[in-house]
This record gives C-alpha cells, sequence and structure tokens, in this order.
C-alpha cells in the first residue's frame, strides 16, 4: 500500500518489516541515491536516514533535526567483517559484538576512517549493524546510512509514522510506514583498548553488557 499525501509531496509507503517488499526496498533505494531524506523503521526505533557520503543530504539531516555539529550520528554498516575495515575492534568490542549484533548496541570505538564532523569526533565514531531486515537490505545496496532517531534533537522519539510526518511534513521526501514502533533506543557502549564505558543504557542491559566482557 503507498499513498501521496494530500497536503505534501512526501509519500508515506507501508512496509512489512519482518519481509519488506523488493518494490519498497527499490523505492527506498533511490531516494537515498538521489540524496533524499528517508525516515525508516529499525528493531529499536524510526530513523531517519542518508547515504553518508553525501554531505549536502547530511547537512540538510542535521538542519532538520536542529542537532549540534558536535554530536556526531552513528553510522549503520553491514556486518562485523565491515567494522573491522572502518574502526579499531578491540577484544571487549568483539565479544560484545558476537554476543549482540547485529542488534539495538551501537559501538562507539576509534575509527580508521574519518567520516567528517557529523560522523566522528576525537577520532570516535558510532557504528550500528541493525537486525531489521529492511535496514540490512538497505546498507547492502547503498553502504553506510546515519543512524539516528526520526525526531527534534533532544525530544522523545515519535511512536508512529503519523506522529514524525506532523513533525517534518514535506521535508522528507519519503516515509516508510512499519506501524507502531516503541522498543527501547539501542544502548551505547564505547571502547577503548580495555575500557568500556556505557554512554547510555537502552534495549541491552548494564549487567549484560558487564558480564559480557568480564565473563
Amino acid at each position: 500500500m503507498s499513498y501521496i499525501c494530500e497536503m505534501t509531496q512526501s509519500e508515506i509507503v507501508a512496509v512489512d518489516t519482518k519481509k519488506p517488499q523488493m518494490a519498497v526496498i527499490e523505492k527506498v533505494v533511490q531516494v537515498l541515491e538521489s540524496g533524499g531524506l528517508v525516515v525508516a523503521p529499525t528493531e529499536t526505533k524510526y530513523g531517519l536516514l542518508v547515504k553518508i557520503d553525501l554531505l549536502d543530504a547530511v547537512r540538510r539531516l542535521f538542519e532538520l533535526k536542529r542537532r549540534d555539529d558536535n554530536k556526531p550520528s552513528a553510522i549503520f554498516v553491514s556486518g562485523l567483517p565491515r567494522l573491522k575495515e572502518l574502526a579499531q575492534v578491540p577484544q571487549k568490542a568483539q565479544i560484545l559484538g558476537q554476543k549482540f549484533l547485529p542488534g539495538p548496541l551501537t559501538l562507539v570505538l576509534e575509527s580508521k576512517k574519518d567520516f567528517g564532523k557529523f560522523f566522528t569526533l576525537n577520532q570516535m565514531t558510532g557504528f550500528r549493524i541493525s537486525s531489521s531486515t529492511l535496514i540490512k537490505s538497505l546498507v547492502d545496496r547503498v553502504g553506510s546510512l546515519s543512524a539516528t532517531s526520526a525526531s527534534l534533537s533532544g525530544q522523545k522519539e515519535a511512536d508512529t509514522i503519523e506522529q514524525i510526518r506532523e513533525l517534518f511534513g514535506d521535508k522528507i521526501e519519503l516515509y516508510i510506514d512499519g506501524g507502531k514502533l516503541n522498543n527501547p533506543a539501542s544502548t551505547v557502549v564505547q571502547v577503548i583498548g580495555d575500557e568500556v564505558r556505557i554512554l547510555r543504557e537502552g534495549a541491552i542491559s548494564t549487567k549484560l553488557i558487564l558480564d559480557a566482557v568480564n565473563s
């Protein structure tokens, strides 16, 4: 099912989150590759997606969210092999990755590549490997994507596409409707050498993180 919003040029397209339709994936890929912004369901919340190598699109995302340039977004990558190409992955980060990824975990690691001020701060970048079939399919097709919530910076995330469209309107080219999402946000863990620091507790508890790295 798809329909054009009556008051804007933005399109809302429904998706089966467990088995996303190929037509939906193709539509999202087309918008992302043309520099558009897409709101889509992840395994946690609705995310606001752009290709991270399209600077104008990334800049527009930050302006839309009213997000400070000094608060970089995490990025979605395809899997642990790709993560190891892009970042230093200490043993404890590998343990967490093997146990909790793909899933609602953001690993903040020392980057081997400077992704620019919107994604890298003090040589550190947040990386996610999503368990969402849709997100995985998109990353496999177009490369790394922004991993940030579809909300204004510092505000509570909306649970539905309707609420998000009310917030952003036609400033978003495409909305992918996966139904109501109210899962906890990802847990954010920074790993430098042997030091493990939990920056935000979310879907994975602090206890589970510490048990994994200390076992």
